[in-house]
C-alpha cells in the first residue's frame, strides 16, 4: 500500500509513524511545505486521559513531556488582585517544536519518507509522477486544507467564525500551570490563556472583543502578509498592559498576528477518487476552540484511530474504504462532543467583558468554570473550590443555598429563586406577574403560553417575555427586545425558547448589560438535573430566577 500524508504536523507525523510501524511493507511519504524546524505557535496541551491514550499507541509524546514538558493539576483565574484555583484537571504541555522534532525522528527511524520544503497540490498526489499514484492520501493539511477544498462537494465543509479576536505569543514569565489572566485596559478588557511549556517559556494567548481591539489601535497590521512577520505594535501594547501580571517579562513572537477562531465541521471525512482513497485528519476535518480542546490532541487521536482501522483491514480498495468508514464512525462522536462543549466555551470568550465588569472575582471564576459544566460536575473535580464559592455567596447574600435566597421584584420580596410559569404569567409569592411581549411598533402578538388571553396594555406590574433565537445570529434582535421591554416599564424579563446556550446568553446580557431582573426558563427535566442547572445559573450570576412550567 502506498500512503501519502499531506502535512507534517503532529497528527500527520503520528499517522505516518503508526502506519509504517504497523506494516513495514507500506510505502509512507509525508509532504510538508515548511522546513523541519519551522513551526508556528508555541506550546500544545494534553489532558492526562489523552496522554494515556496516545502513550498506548506510541510513547513519543510521553517521552517528550517527561524530558522537556511540564505537568500541572489546578487551573487558576486571576483578576483584580485575586486568584481562584480549580483542581482536578491533570494536564501537561510541551513546546510544539520539541514535539515535532521527536515525531520526525521516530518517523524517520521507522522508515517513513519525510519530504520537507515540499509544497504539493492535491492534484500532484492524485497523479503521481511515476504514474502509479497512491492508494490512500491522508489530508492532514490544517484548517485551510487544500484537499478538503478540492473535494468540497464530497466532504461538505462548513465554518463558523468567532467574533472574538485572538493572538498567540510566548513569554519568559513562568506560569505554574494553565492560568487565565484578565486585565482592564484603557480601551477594554483583554484576557490571557497562559501555561508553561518547558525550557523557561510559557504560551501566552490573548483574546479580546473587536471593539476593544479597534479602539486600542491594534487593527493596523496587514494580516494578508505571508506567514512569518509578527505584529510588533500589539506586542508592545500587551507587554505594557500585562506588565504587572507577568513581572515585566517580555512577550516572544512567532508569526504572532490577530485572527478570529474558525470552527470547521465536515459532513464526511472520507472520499474515493478513482483508485485513491482520501481521508481527512485533524483540523482539515474539524476544529474546536483552544479553551476546551487542543487541535493537536484531536489530530493525534484521529491518527491513532485511522491507523487502527487500517491495520484491522485488508489492502484492497474495498478494505480501505471500510477502514475509513470505521475510522470516521469511531472518531466522529468523540469530536462532536468536544465541538459541542467548545461552543459555549468559545461564546464565553466572545462576551467575557460584561462578566468581568459586573461580577465579583469569586462569581466571575465560577461563571468561567461553569461555562460548559454544571455545579455537580465541578464539585466532583474540586469540592473545595465549589465550597469556597458557596461561602462567598453566603457572605454576600446571607443564605447557604442560592435557590433559597430571597430577591426583590418590583419592590416585593420573593423568598426563593424557582418560579412556576402558567397561563402566560410568573407566579411569585406576592402574586402573578403577566409576561407580555414587548410592544414597540410591532403588531399585537400571541402571549407566550397557552390560553390565548390578552393582557391589559399597562398593568401595574408587568413582566416581559423575550424569545431567545435558535442561533447566535439572532442575539442582537433579542437584545433589542430586552431594551425595548425595559423602556416600556417591565419589572422582570423572562427568557425562553431558543437553545440552552442562546437562552443563557440573552438572559445574561439582560441582567449584566441592562441591569434587568431576569428569569431564565429552563426546559423541563427530572428534579435533580433541573436543580443542578438552576443552582449553576443562579450561583454564576447568569440570571436572578429560574422559571419552570408545571
Amino acid at each position: 500500500m502506498r500512503i501519502a500524508v499531506l502535512g507534517g504536523g503532529p497528527g500527520g507525523l503520528l499517522a505516518a509513524l503508526l502506519a509504517k510501524r504497523g506494516d513495514p511493507g507500506r510505502e509512507v511519504t509525508v509532504f510538508e511545505r515548511n522546513r523541519p524546524g519551522d513551526t508556528f505557535g508555541f506550546g500544545v496541551v494534553f489532558s492526562d486521559a489523552t496522554l494515556d491514550g496516545i502513550d498506548a499507541a506510541d510513547p513519543v509524546l510521553r517521552r517528550a513531556l517527561i524530558e522537556h514538558g511540564v505537568h500541572w493539576d489546578p487551573i487558576e483565574v486571576r483578576l483584580r488582585g485575586e486568584r481562584w484555583r480549580f483542581g482536578g484537571n491533570g494536564m501537561a504541555a510541551v513546546a510544539r517544536r520539541t514535539l515535532l522534532s521527536q515525531l520526525q525522528q521516530r518517523a524517520a527511524e521507522a522508515g517513513v519518507d519525510l519530504r520537507f520544503s515540499a509544497p504539493v497540490r492535491p492534484g500532484d498526489l492524485l497523479s503521481a509522477d511515476d504514474g502509479v499514484g497512491y492508494d490512500l492520501i491522508v489530508a492532514a493539511d490544517g484548517a485551510n486544507s487544500q484537499m478538503r477544498a478540492r473535494f468540497a462537494e464530497a466532504f461538505g465543509p462548513s465554518v463558523v467564525t468567532a467574533t472574538a479576536k485572538f493572538i498567540w505569543f510566548g513569554t519568559t514569565y513562568p506560569f505554574g500551570g494553565l492560568t487565565f489572566v484578565h486585565e482592564q485596559g484603557p480601551h477594554g478588557v483583554f484576557a490571557v490563556h497562559g501555561y508553561p511549556i518547558g525550557n523557561g517559556v510559557s504560551t501566552f494567548i490573548v483574546e479580546t472583543d473587536e471593539r476593544s481591539w479597534r479602539e486600542a489601535g491594534l487593527d493596523g497590521f496587514d494580516a494578508g502578509q505571508p506567514p512569518g512577520p509578527s505584529d510588533q505594535v500589539t506586542q508592545a501594547y500587551l507587554e505594557k498592559l500585562f506588565a504587572t501580571q507577568i513581572d515585566g517579562c517580555p512577550l516572544l513572537v512567532n508569526n504572532s498576528r490577530w485572527g478570529n477562531f474558525r470552527t470547521w465541521r465536515t459532513q464526511r471525512w472520507r472520499h474515493r477518487t478513482g483508485r485513491t482513497a482520501v481521508a481527512l485528519l485533524g483540523d482539515a476535518a474539524h476544529t474546536a476552540h483552544f479553551s476546551v480542546g487542543s487541535g493537536t490532541k484531536m489530530a493525534m487521536e484521529d491518527a491513532i484511530a485511522l491507523v487502527q482501522a487500517l491495520d484491522a483491514a485488508g489492502p484492497g480498495p474495498d478494505d480501505v474504504d471500510a477502514a475509513l468508514a470505521e475510522y470516521e464512525a469511531a472518531r466522529r462522536p468523540q469530536v462532536t462532543r468536544i465541538q459541542d462543549a467548545a461552543r459555549p466555551s468559545l461564546s464565553w470568550w466572545e462576551h467575557f467583558g460584561r462578566s468581568y465588569r459586573s461580577l465579583p472575582p469569586w462569581q466571575f471564576a465560577f461563571h468561567f468554570f461553569s461555562r460548559s459544566l454544571p455545579e455537580s460536575k465541578l464539585r466532583q473535580r474540586d469540592p473545595r473550590f465549589v465550597d469556597a464559592v458557596h461561602r462567598a455567596w453566603r457572605h454576600t447574600h446571607g443564605r447557604e443555598d442560592p435557590l433559597r435566597t430571597p430577591v426583590t421584584i418590583a419592590g416585593q420580596p420573593q423568598p426563593d429563586r424557582v418560579v412556576t410559569l402558567e397561563d402566560g404569567a410568573a407566579r411569585l409569592a406576592a402574586g402573578r406577574i403577566p409576561l407580555c411581549l414587548p410592544r414597540g411598533d410591532d403588531p399585537p402578538q400571541t402571549p407566550p403560553a397557552p390560553g390565548g388571553k390578552s393582557f391589559p396594555p399597562d398593568p401595574l406590574d408587568r413582566g416581559a417575555w423575550v424569545s431567545a433565537p435558535d442561533t447566535e445570529a439572532g442575539l442582537d434582535r433579542a437584545d433589542h427586545e430586552v431594551a425595548r421591554a425595559l423602556a416600556e416599564g417591565a419589572c422582570l424579563v423572562a427568557v425562553g425558547g431558543g437553545t440552552a446556550l442562546t437562552r443563557r446568553l440573552v438572559c445574561e446580557a439582560a441582567r449584566l448589560d441592562h441591569g434587568a431582573v431576569t428569569l431564565l426558563v429552563e426546559d423541563g427535566s427530572e428534579d435533580g438535573v433541573f436543580e443542578d442547572r438552576a443552582r449553576t445559573a443562579i450561583l454564576s450570576g447568569r440570571t436572578d430566577l429560574i422559571g419552570r412550567r408545571p
